[in-house]
Order: C-alpha cells, then sequence, then structure tokens
C-alpha cells in the first residue's frame, strides 16, 4: 500500500506512486464533480468542498437540485394549489442560480442542473448521464426516529452511485 508521501502529482489532477513509473499510477483524475444540494444551510457545507476540489483539480463543477413535490400538495384544494407549487419551484430554481452565481465569482466552470422528481434516483441518474467522477454531499444529523422516517439518501446514493463519493456528516 503506498503512503500518503510516496505519491508525487505529475499534472492534470494524475497522481503518481514515486516509485513505480507509470504503473504505479493512481485513479485520481477528477474533470466533473457533481454537488446535489437541498439548498440548505448544511449542503453548503458540501458546496464549498466541491469548490475546493474542483479548484485543486481543474474540474468541472455541477450544483445539482431536485426538487420533488411536498407531499402537502396532494391534500390541497382549489386553484391556488397549483400556484403555490409553482411559486415554491421557482424559489427553488432561482435560489439555486443565486449559489451558482456566487460561486462562479471564485471558480467560473460551474453550472447548475434542475430536476423533478426523487431525490436519490435524480442524483445517480445525473451522475450517470454527466460521467460525473465525483458526488460531494451532506447528510444532516438525524435521530433514529428520523431515519427510521426518511431514511439516509447518503446510503441509498452510496450503493447505486457510478462514481466515488464524498458524504460529509454535518451537525
Amino acid at each position: 500500500m503506498n503512503k500518503i508521501e510516496d505519491i508525487e502529482p505529475v499534472g492534470g489532477g494524475v497522481y503518481q506512486s514515486k516509485g513505480l513509473g507509470k504503473c504505479g499510477r493512481l485513479p485520481a483524475t477528477v474533470e466533473r464533480i457533481l454537488v446535489p444540494t437541498d439548498l440548505s444551510q448544511e449542503s453548503d457545507r458540501a458546496i464549498e468542498y466541491g469548490l475546493v476540489l474542483a479548484q485543486r483539480f481543474g474540474a468541472h463543477l455541477t450544483l445539482l437540485h431536485v426538487y420533488r413535490e411536498p407531499y402537502a400538495v396532494e391534500y390541497m384544494r382549489g386553484r391556488y394549489a397549483s400556484d403555490a407549487v409553482t411559486e415554491e419551484r421557482m424559489y427553488f430554481k432561482n435560489r439555486l442560480k443565486y449559489l451558482a452565481e456566487e460561486v462562479r465569482k471564485v471558480y467560473g466552470d460551474c453550472d447548475i442542473e434542475f430536476r423533478d422528481g426523487l431525490p436519490c434516483k435524480e442524483i445517480i441518474k445525473t451522475a450517470k448521464e454527466q460521467d460525473a467522477d465525483l458526488i460531494i454531499i451532506s447528510t444532516h444529523h438525524y435521530n433514529w426516529l428520523m431515519r427510521l422516517a426518511y431514511g439516509c439518501a447518503a446510503e441509498e446514493i452510496l450503493r447505486h452511485a457510478p462514481c466515488p463519493l464524498v458524504i460529509l456528516q454535518v451537525d
């Protein structure tokens, strides 16, 4: 097993073991980073990590938000029900655009992806479509009852992700 001090950068985000020549090349090329966000403060931490790693590797950074229609919409009646969903959806889309603008002030190679559906499925689908090299997500600190009720998206993504995954535990 290589020790950290035995590994040196050779350019373009590729690292190589000092003693092994080209045979010792590590798969450390990161060209595309996907950062799913639920637009909470906890997710901002994942964006920070994504930004730092994108800068370090010279990688393209994509911020993804998956809008899931609230359960309460099923019980809403009247002509204002769809207006409320449209307004909420636009709020999240604009918030994602704002975050991307803030990131672009520091690092220009950033774009956004806004999707509708189940977050876990859409995150995995987006990672496959964009051929992501790395996914960075934050997970919230839930008590056991919340985890039982809602599950843990990070665990589901971990099982099905097409690339390495960095999970940040945020308390």
